[in-house]
């Protein structure tokens, strides 16, 4: 647009005219909303109990859910694909926990990629993760021993095996102490 034979744009640099500045200004926000009104705040709701943290929207399928030490968590399985059939079998894939300290605050979403081996030799029945949020480098093997009651820490990790192994999802309940 050339105003006098000067260049007028939506930065709005016009020599002294008041007039024709408002006018650009006006012309630059109407063409763009955007720019006029800042964007409504969609109110987040942070659950104030495990009722409430249990009714957020699923993030995949349930896994396993519950409460251990200061944090309620839901654990689900996200994607899950099969890499080798047969006399071994393994399937990789992703799993995501969504977690909240239970005094309190938003809820953060943890992510995990996954291989569990479900069949071959018993010494060999895993689980391995590597975290990919936050990411890291560096895979944790968890062994498995279908059957066999889990230590504490590795009850998520049997709860994984048996939900992608199995289909047996909540194999070992966690107790909510609420």
């Amino acid at each position: 647009m050339v105003e006098g034979g000067e260049a007028v744009g939506c930065e709005g640099r016009v020599g002294g005219k008041t007039m024709v500045l408002r006018s650009i200004i006006a012309l630059c926000l109407a063409a763009s909303p955007a720019l006029a009104a800042p964007a409504p705040k969609r109110p987040e709701t942070v659950p104030k109990n495990a009722e409430e943290f249990a009714r957020l929207p699923a993030l995949g399928q349930l896994i396993e859910g519950g409460a251990e030490k200061d944090q309620r968590f839901r654990t689900y399985l996200v994607k899950k694909q099969p890499t080798s059939k047969g006399a071994i079998t393994i399937f990789v894939g992703e799993v995501h926990m969504r977690t909240q300290e239970i005094a309190g605050g938003a809820p953060r979403i943890l992510k995990w990629w996954y291989a569990a081996r479900c069949s071959g030799a018993p010494n060999t029945i895993s689980v391995t993760t590597r975290n990919l949020t936050p990411p890291e480098k560096g895979m944790m093997s968890y062994s498995v021993v279908p059957g066999a009651e889990p230590d504490p820490v590795d009850r998520t990790w049997y709860n994984v095996w048996y939900a992608v192994c199995l289909e047996d999802f909540n194999k070992y309940p966690r107790k909510q102490e609420e």
